[in-house]
């Protein structure tokens, strides 16, 4: 087994606050793969797998010699099509950063909840395209009927899916109402194979649109 650098939970804890649990993943498996090929991602799933499922799914990914699912942002815009007001819920980069300049004239905000530590105003800054923090106690002023919702879905089980927390403090029982589209977007594309630490399980029928 190869050795992995000191402090990587702590890096990767950092990064996918930051960049999101299947970006980051990406990321380090991508730069240890190329630092130590095949042994040194087989070890960085046997450490860090079982704490970090969306992480364990993607360094096995890695080691079939599978790439990361293409973003399918154009299919996000159809959905968005007729909304001015967009509120993202939950993080991945590589997802949103060739949504964002796509989406014209609509206004978007990030709600600013997550289970890991957060520096916001960076994360926001990074984002750019006047994305909007948005808080737990003030996201509702955005909801109206030219109003959608969007957050990412790590992987599908039949009529089920799994969330990051903050979703399950938005998707109340009266919200669907609010909100004219509700978008699920997976970013793993199948089923995790641990137990989905972090993530929350809800019904796939909750979204009007999965992509």
């Amino acid at each position: 087994m190869s050795a992995l650098p000191g402090g990587l939970e702590q890096a990767f804890r950092l990064a996918a606050g930051e960049l999101g649990m299947c970006t980051a993943s990406w990321l380090f498996t991508a730069q240890l793969g190329a630092a130590g090929g095949q042994a040194m991602v087989a070890a960085l799933r046997d450490e860090l797998g079982r704490t970090f499922p969306v992480l364990d799914f993607v360094a096995t990914r890695w080691l079939r010699g599978e790439a990361p699912l293409a973003p399918v942002s154009e299919r996000v815009v159809e959905r968005c099509r007729g909304v001015e007001q967009l509120l993202v819920v939950g993080l991945e980069t590589s997802f949103l950063d060739p949504l964002l300049p796509l989406l014209g004239g609509v206004r978007v905000s990030i709600l600013t909840e997550s289970p890991l530590k957060v520096d916001w105003r960076r994360v926001v800054a990074n984002l750019g395209h006047d994305v909007r923090p948005v808080g737990l106690a003030d996201f509702q002023v955005l909801a109206g009927r030219r109003s959608a919702l969007l957050t990412f879905l790590y992987g599908r089980h039949g009529r089920t899916t799994h969330v990051m927390p903050a979703w399950l403090r938005v998707m109340g029982a009266d919200v669907r109402t609010q909100f004219r589209t509700i978008v699920g977007w997976d970013v793993l594309g199948a089923p995790m194979y641990v137990y989905p630490r972090w993530l929350f399980e809800i019904p796939s029928d909750d979204f009007t649109d999965l992509l």
